[in-house]
Parts: structure tokens; sequence; C-alpha cells
């Protein structure tokens, strides 16, 4: 939409299924001012120099306090400026959201780090890899563990556990299995097993793999971008789809490659990615949690539109318009009006209904941030 209003040439995108030549030419064009506008996901948000950008536009609501400082800190980059940015969230619930976390902020309020204490799957991905450079003793190899802050404190007993199981295999209904490292137990050497010098590289980290498939130009053999595998195994030859922001006419799909041709005009679909959307933090959603109750407290009549006194507060306290304060006051007089209630950090509100079809279900309403709710749906 914006390339028919502004032109082919005056909005580029960005997000990280594009291949990265690709990327790397919207961020020359973006630094250089060849183009004014790049519409990006997060894969601009951090570790780029994206050099002078007058005003970020948000699209929804941020997931961390973090995240709002960071997006909108990419504007304004330069001395004696001040960074801007403009949200629009999509929906109440984001207007909620994105007001009190603007309120939080402007608090001083920021999420807190928590790091992960002894993480073993990390732990066991070092030991193979370090016995995978070379021979080395058990007490040399737990010595060298403890240097690192995560596992200052790791007791022995723990670290034989991982050792044992690293050179012992899984055990499995065809026997054991995946043991990488040989384990001397008298002389208490260690060296790897066949197979853990690939292991250490191709599974290294903790980011799981996504099935995705290859975007391949002909006849240039150029890598376009990628796509989820469901989008790649439902297409058909002709298919035509939008990657970035140019369209492209599928020859065939093959194993692991979608290879396309430029199909210029023509009016695309728009292919999908399934992605893990990030949860709201616990700072985050006790600010949600503390707005809802300070909006509910200024209501003094639940039959009447919001009070102009209550607008002028949220205008001043959250940085809304008029219109957007008018909306989140009536949005949150609306749940008192069938709840009775807020649902905040101290006041969980279950809330029954029947779809269509006549079946019951429950909205357990629970604004604690996704490490916590994501707990409650398992149970």
């Amino acid at each position: 939409r914006l390339s028919e209003r502004l032109g082919d040439d005056r909005v580029v995108a960005h997000h990280g299924s594009l291949a990265r030549r690709i990327r790397l030419d919207a961020e020359d064009k973006l630094k250089s001012g060849a183009v004014p506008v790049v519409v990006a996901t997060a894969s601009l948000e951090l570790g780029i120099d994206v050099g002078h950008v007058d005003l970020v536009c948000h699209i929804g609501a941020p997931r961390a306090l973090a995240t709002l400082l960071q997006r909108v800190g990419r504007s304004g980059h330069w001395l004696g400026s001040v960074p801007k940015g403009i949200f629009f969230p999509l929906t109440r619930d984001d207007l909620l959201q994105t007001a009190a976390a603007v309120r939080a902020i402007r608090a001083g309020e920021l999420d807190r780090l928590r790091l992960s204490d002894q993480p073993l799957d990390i732990l066991a991905q070092q030991m193979v890899a370090i016995a995978a450079a070379a021979d080395i003793h058990e007490d040399q190899l737990f010595a060298l563990v403890r240097r690192a802050w995560p596992y200052y404190d790791l007791e022995r007993r723990t670290f034989n556990d991982v050792l044992e199981m690293l050179a012992e295999g899984v055990a499995t209904r065809r026997g054991r299995r995946s043991a990488h490292l040989h384990r001397d137990l008298v002389h208490g050497q260690i060296r790897a097993r066949r197979g853990a010098r690939l292991a250490a590289i191709t599974g290294g980290g903790a980011i799981p793999d996504n099935a995705d498939y290859d975007v391949i130009e002909e006849p240039t053999e150029a890598k376009v971008g990628k796509v989820n595998e469901d989008f790649a195994i439902e297409s058909m030859r002709g298919d035509i789809f939008l990657l970035g922001n140019h369209s492209w006419r599928i020859r065939r799909v093959e194993a692991g490659k979608v290879r396309v041709e430029d199909a210029g005009q023509t009016p695309p679909t728009i292919p999908f990615w399934l992605g893990e959307s990030p949860a709201r933090t616990r700072e985050l959603s006790q600010a949600v949690s503390d707005l809802r109750t300070d909006i509910a407290a200024r209501i003094t009549d639940r039959s009447a539109p919001p009070s102009v006194a209550l607008v002028t507060w949220l205008v001043a306290e959250c940085g809304l318009d008029v219109g957007g304060a008018e909306q989140l006051a009536t949005y949150v007089r609306d749940t008192l009006v069938v709840l009775d209630t807020v649902p905040t950090c101290e006041t969980v509100v279950a809330e029954r209904f029947f779809d269509e079809s006549g079946g019951m279900q429950l909205v357990v309403h629970a604004p604690f941030g996704g490490a916590i709710n994501r707990a409650w749906g398992l149970a």
C-alpha cells in the first residue's frame, strides 16, 4: 500500500525471512537516504546501525518495556535530537497495553532480566564442543565449566550426571543412542566420539530450527528468502506470492526449495510464517493491571460517557490522543458493566460463555504475562 502511494522505489521491506543480501541492500538504502521508508519486523530492532531515522511508527502493542524503548530509540540517534515514535494499536486491548507501557516508562519502570541458572542443555553442548576440539581430563573440564558465571556453583554430582548421559547415551526402544563422548573411568580422560564435532557445530544454541523452504529465483539461482514449510507444500505452480514488497511466481516446489520467477506487478497472495509470539513481560503486565485499576477507580457513573476529567487524565498520563483516551475509558467502563470489576494482578476473572454450537467456553482473565499464563494454559 505504501509503495502504491509513494512509489515502488520509495519503500523497502526488512524481515528475517528475506535473504541477507536483500536485507543489507534495504539497510544501505535507509542509511544513504535513498529510501525514506522501511517496513520492518524486529529484524531492524537490534545491533544494526540504521543511520538517521526521524520517526518510528509502531504497529500494534509492544510486549515489553525494553522493546518499546529499543524500537523508538532507533530514531533521533544524533546529538541534540529527541527519539520520536507513534504507536498504532490494532485493538482496544492493544490500546490499553500501549498506554500502560508508555505510562510505565514515564515512571522509570523497566523489565527485569532473569538469567538462566545452570542450564544443563547448554552445559551438555559446551562439554561436547570442548571435547571435540581436544581430549581433556574430567577435573580440567569441571574447572573450566565453573569459570562461566551460570555454573560458578555447579555441583560435581550434577556435572557427573551430564557427563554420564553424554558418554552412555539415552535409552530408547532400540537400545542406547546419542552417546557423544568416550569416558575413561580409570584415567579420567574424556575424548570425543565419531560425530561429536558435527553435533557440536550443527546443534549449538537454544533456538529451535524452523522447517522453512528457501525461495530461489530462476535462472539466476539467487536466494530471495524463506517461506514456511506449510505454505510451500500448499502452494501450486503458477501461484503468485509477495516476499518483501516484490511479487514472485512459483515455477515448482522441490525438497526444501521453492523455485520462482519475477511476477512484475501481478497481484499476489501473502505467505505466512509460524513464529513464537513474544509473551508480555511481568513488569508490563503489572503496568496493564495498574492502569485498569486506576481508570476503573475514576469511573463514577457506568451509564454515562467517560468524563472530561478522565479523558484529560489519560491524555496527560499515557500520551494518548483524545479519541484514544475516550475509547480506552469506554472499554474499561464496558468491562465494569459486564463483569462488575476489571481483571488485575489481584483479581482474576473467570468468564463463561456459550459458542455458536452451544458448547460452553471459559476465558480466564489473568493479566500476569506469558511466563505464568503459559503454565496455566498447560494445566
